[in-house]
């Protein structure tokens, strides 16, 4: 069974007097009229539905603060405030019954409490199952739209986003093709769809999932494709990025996925054929400088050890410019300190020289600490003296510590300068060292090989820029190679993507979908022609067409549908639609893809302009409809008598007057 049939919802009211208000609204399978002037309830009854069934996001409600009640359901009625408001929906599957308890104050909203019974024996047991209604969690086993989905027979479902990611076809993405709502609903087909998820081309696709298309698959296969042809684009910007730095750093050019270089010696050739000639030309060269100084061991020894004498100098040198910089910065901060200390002991020297005139002048509270210079000495400062309770220092005391603080910063500062200038005349002693160290090296070097030794330098220099051009386009090649794994999945995108293309291509629609949109586009043909659609003019309605077009929308090739038409028109395409669904979902019982719960509700469409004719018109066209296993719920209100007695055989719940307000008191 695929069905959802609302049974009864029923709402209790506590204020903090112990007062009680409530309503049950009872109904049944078939077409439900809940008839009443405008605001006495009516919406807050469908409010309920959708609340019950965790679906608020339906009804633009995205924040917990966010209540889509009205005041008097949970802050304050009859001028009483509200303690403790919830409601009890029970619902049908055609099978099973449930009833489902949800706090709307006093009680966590973001959980709710499941039996299969009715709602009269609700309290009646205790196998109730709570489960996570709202927020993180919905899906999980412990998941109300995890339970809901299982209970409705409609299967989970995971959709690509606009972010690349996945996420479940919601409870609230379903119930747009088969609610309506008051103010945003009538605005266009599936007004309400609910976009926080990210799900791409929602409307498309839910459409398809809830009347059980074919195309739904392929539509999936289709924005897989898309999420592959955004991932290749991605890597081919990362590869092209990556690959143009490393060219313009050997200077080449990318053929065929390998970097050619331009060379005066050996003219274009790859950047690995490159790497090799410059590896076996560092090996020639080298061998000759080596022949060479082979010859000159003794020379060369010497050199060695004068320069491993010049590195070790070197270092210390380097440590002990650390050591001097260190000592520097210690001594400035003791200077640092010391211009503080002179500071404060002329604050303090002016503080002596105010006591010492204060007998003379007639001051009155002390500029310190603000205590009454009148009262006694023993309990007050006479101007900043210690007393016994805050126990400040006096400017004598304040002196005698800060100059003896200044004497010992003197001698610290003192010490560390003379530490210093050691320092600077051991570094000084260090410097003649390599000085004189490299005097000897330019000695042997001018004694052991002279002109002969001058060139080989030369030629060391050459060998060196060999060298370093080795190491260069080496690194570069391997950084190259590096990108390899991105080749790959540039490779395997691309043969998913023409994989996906080729299924895509392939695809005919199949004699299900073709079934089914043809029974949907014929109803919704013979619904607009009997509310007086286009004046019924019959070749107008015959072009209306329904496809994957439009989000499977009604539109017509040569006019804009909704702009041809006035505002009450529009409602008449959006009832009409709505009722194709229905009448569809109902022709087509047997076919067991199809998930449409067979159910529709619809709130208020006369508020929206619609003419009593037109709405009379509508109801006319559902009592047409088999409802023995459906069910419709309608909102609506007339002021004319005789609208009523055309309407009251479907009446389930009426409020009668402007004063009849839903929510009654029950104590």
């Amino acid at each position: 069974m695929r069905n959802l049939i609302i049974n009864k919802l029923k709402y209790k009211i506590i204020t903090v007097d112990d007062s009680e208000y409530g309503a049950d609204i009872p109904f049944h399978p078939g077409l439900n009229i809940i008839y009443g002037p405008n605001s006495v309830g009516k919406t807050s009854i469908v409010t309920g539905i959708i609340y019950g069934l965790g679906a608020e996001k339906g009804l633009g409600i995205f924040k917990t603060i966010q209540n889509p009640f009205k005041p008097e359901f949970y802050k304050e009625i009859d001028k009483k405030i509200i303690h403790k408001s919830y409601l009890i929906l029970e619902i049908s599957n055609g099978d099973k019954i449930i009833s489902i308890f949800r706090y709307i104050k006093g009680g966590d909203i973001n959980i709710c409490a499941v039996k299969e019974c009715s709602t009269e024996d609700f309290f009646k047991t205790n196998d109730v199952q709570k489960l996570i209604i709202s927020g993180e969690g919905v899906f999980s086993e412990n998941g109300f739209q995890n339970y809901l989905f299982k209970f409705l027979n409609i299967d989970q479902v995971e959709l690509p986003t606009y972010d690349q990611k996945f996420s479940k076809l919601y409870f609230e993405n379903i119930l747009p093709l088969f609610f309506v709502e008051q103010r945003a609903g009538w605005s266009q087909i599936q007004s309400r769809q609910v976009t926080r998820y990210n799900i791409k081309d929602i409307k498309k696709v839910v459409f398809e999932y809830i009347m059980g298309l074919d195309r739904f698959n392929l539509h999936l296969i289709e924005l897989q494709k898309k999420e592959v042809e955004l991932l290749i684009k991605k890597n081919k910007e990362e590869l092209e990025r990556k690959e143009e730095n490393l060219l313009i750093i050997a200077n080449a050019e990318n053929v065929d996925d390998v970097p050619i270089i331009s060379s005066q010696d050996r003219g274009k050739c790859s950047i690995y054929d490159f790497v090799n000639y410059l590896e076996e030309k560092y090996k020639v060269e080298s061998s000759l400088i080596n022949e060479f100084t082979s010859k000159n061991r003794e020379f060369d020894e010497s050199n060695s050890r004068i320069r491993d004498d010049l590195k070790r100098n070197d270092y210390q040198i380097r440590k002990i410019n650390e050591k001097i910089e260190k000592i520097s910065t210690e001594i400035l901060g003791y200077e640092n300190y010391l211009e503080r200390i002179k500071k404060n002991k002329y604050k303090n020297k002016q503080l002596k020289k105010i006591q010492e005139i204060s007998l003379g002048l007639d001051i009155k509270i002390c500029p310190v600490c603000e205590t009454d210079l009148g009262d006694s000495e023993e309990d007050n400062c006479h101007l900043c003296h210690t007393d016994k309770n805050k126990k400040f220092s006096t400017p004598e005391q304040n002196l005698l510590f800060l100059e003896d603080e200044e004497k010992t910063f003197k001698k610290v500062i003192t010490q560390r300068i003379l530490d210093r200038k050691k320092i600077i005349e051991q570094r000084n002693q260090i410097k003649d060292k390599i000085i004189l160290f490299e005097k000897q090296l330019d000695h042997q070097t001018e004694t052991y090989a002279g002109k002969e030794f001058a060139k080989l330098r030369e030629k060391i220099l050459q060998i060196d820029s060999i060298y370093k051009e080795k190491e260069k386009y080496k690194r570069l090649s391997e950084r190259w190679n590096e990108l390899k794994p991105l080749r790959l999945i540039r490779e395997k995108l691309k043969i998913d993507n023409e994989k996906l293309k080729n299924k895509i291509e392939s695809y005919t629609q199949t004699e299900n979908d073709i079934s089914i949109l043809k029974s949907i586009q014929t109803n919704f043909r013979k619904n607009v022609r009997e509310l007086g659609l286009f004046k019924s003019n019959l070749k107008l309605i015959s072009d209306i067409k329904i496809d994957a077009s439009d989000n499977y929308m009604p539109y017509l090739d040569n006019y804009d549908i909704y702009n041809i038409s006035s505002s009450s028109d529009n409602i008449r395409i959006i009832l009409s639609y709505y009722l194709s669904l229905l009448q569809t979902s109902i022709d087509k019982k047997n076919n067991s893809k199809i998930k449409f719960p067979n159910l529709l509700i619809l709130d208020e469409p006369k508020q929206q302009n619609l003419d009593n004719a037109s709405l009379l018109s509508c109801i006319n066209q559902i009592k047409k409809i088999s409802l023995n296993d459906a069910q419709v719920i309608l909102t609506t209100y007339s002021e004319i008598a005789t609208d009523r007695d055309l309407l009251k055989e479907y009446i389930n719940y009426e409020m009668k007057t402007s004063k009849d307000y839903l929510l009654k008191k029950i104590n």
